[in-house]
């Protein structure tokens, strides 16, 4: 059975999309077969982390009714395989949210996991993606404007009766954040992974790329690779590379 997972979030810019991108690419590091969905109609942003903005056929045609979704799956050299949107400006014209469901459910038995990249905020098309899913992630950040637009969101999935699995807190690391307790504490849920700030984070979109194959020993690689396995129920232990300064003292302790 295909399991579905939409990854949503409060408000734009926590790292909705990044955690859906690395979280996928984790995944298909377990041997997991992989589609991504760009659930994000208004602004979808898949094809353009990629560097594919541009496709001939996206989720929208589908939910036009002009293609089968099957149309609109294509492979990416990390391994996932990805169901993008139309960034077009006249793409919303015409495309039916109640279509979202019966696409998604046309894929059962095709892939392993699904992973829906949801819209930032309490939106239409997140409302469409929680009729078709079970397992909700929601993505934050550890200050309270984010958390406070988190706690939104979840109280709009569970009107819909439905279950969120967790919290993944991005962006983390700085000495003014709001404690891992308090975050739980705040929202209610508990938090699946803690991913700190990196730079690497902004080096892979600049390269067109996803973190965890550019990357794959970086702190935050390694985070969402421990998600993963906690998802899948999988074992799974690996050191972060060191940097410069750790590799030296350790060279000159030894």
């Amino acid at each position: 059975m295909t399991q579905k997972i939409a990854i949503l979030s409060g408000k734009g810019g926590v790292g909705k999309t990044f955690t859906s991108l690395n979280l996928a690419a984790a995944l298909s590091c377990f041997n997991k077969d992989v589609i991504l969905v760009d659930g994000n109609l208004t602004t979808p942003n898949i094809s353009v982390h990629l560097g594919a903005p541009n496709v001939p056929v996206s989720l929208h045609d589908v939910l036009k009714g002009k293609n089968h979704i099957t149309e609109a799956v294509y492979s990416h050299h990390s391994g996932i395989k990805v169901v993008p949107g139309s960034i077009a400006y006249k793409s919303l014209n015409g495309i039916k949210l109640n279509n979202l469901k019966k696409a998604l459910y046309s894929l059962d038995g095709l892939t392993d996991i699904i992973i829906i990249d949801g819209a930032p905020g309490l939106t239409a098309e997140n409302i469409a993606i929680l009729e078709a899913v079970n397992n909700i992630l929601i993505v934050t950040n550890p200050e309270l404007p984010a958390l406070t637009d988190a706690l939104k969101t979840i109280k709009m999935v569970e009107s819909y009766g439905k279950r969120i699995r967790g919290v993944i807190l991005t962006k983390t690391g700085n000495k003014d954040d709001i404690t891992f307790e308090n975050v739980e504490a705040f929202l209610g849920k508990k938090v699946l992974a803690e991913v700190p700030e990196d730079k690497k984070a902004r080096e892979s979109l600049v390269k067109k790329g996803i973190l965890v194959n550019l990357f794959p020993r970086n702190k935050v690689a390694i985070s969402y690779k421990k998600l993963a396995a906690d998802l899948i129920n999988e074992q799974y232990f690996e050191e972060p590379e060191k940097g410069f300064f750790e590799r030296f003292f350790s060279w000159r302790k030894d």
